[in-house]
């Protein structure tokens, strides 16, 4: 009973919407602005259906999930010297490996009966780093077959481990919307917004 009673106190004091464990919010998400294939609006509407706290609707649900892609950004954070494909030594060029992707998505709720702001809006970020090859290196795209001696692509060989740059940018965008998508719905769950991390 004093349980019951603190959770009631605690309630009343505290500001803002806090999830009370009751019944599960209907939560709508319309289209992402900016996610122009609809992963984004995808990776939300699994998140929301994976939580205990929301329910997913693609009808008219008690609250709207309104989201933009404000940015994208994609920095080179890793490298390597280029070598002389004959003689092997280091030559004085230097060749990206690795990028950083980070995506930032405006987030804001809105309850769908009065139209008022529940959270938000604020900025969510979210990235992942990948590998990649670099396309213009002949050695790290193919390599002399020692039972042939004829030069064979290595990317048909590496079995997904090795990408261009262009490639492996794009496929980096899956984990990333899908950790928006749970770094969005946790933020709601917690009912404070989102942190800046």
């Amino acid at each position: 009973m004093n349980r019951l009673l603190f959770a009631c106190l605690l309630a009343l004091s505290a500001c803002g919407y806090h999830f009370d464990g009751g019944d599960p919010i209907t939560v709508s998400v319309p289209y992402v602005i900016g996610d122009f294939e609809g992963e984004l609006t995808g990776a939300l509407a699994s998140a929301l259906s994976q939580a205990a706290a929301f329910r997913y609707t693609d009808g008219q649900g008690d609250w709207i999930l309104k989201a933009k892609i404000l940015e994208a950004t994609n920095d080179r954070i890793g490298y390597r010297y280029d070598r002389d494909p004959k003689s092997g030594k280091l030559r004085d060029n230097v060749m990206g490996i690795e990028n950083r992707k980070t995506i930032s998505v405006e987030i804001s709720i809105v309850d769908s009966t009065t139209g008022q702001q529940v959270l938000g809006p604020q900025i969510v970020k979210a990235g992942a780093d990948y590998d990649y090859v670099d396309s213009n290196s002949l050695q790290d795209l193919s390599f002399i077959d020692p039972a042939t001696g004829a030069r064979t692509t290595s990317i048909a060989f590496s079995l997904g481990q090795l990408d261009s740059v262009g490639s492996a940018g794009e496929n980096a965008i899956y984990p990333i919307y899908d950790r928006l998508a749970q770094r969005i719905v946790d933020g709601m769950v917690a009912s404070g917004g989102w942190d800046d991390e």
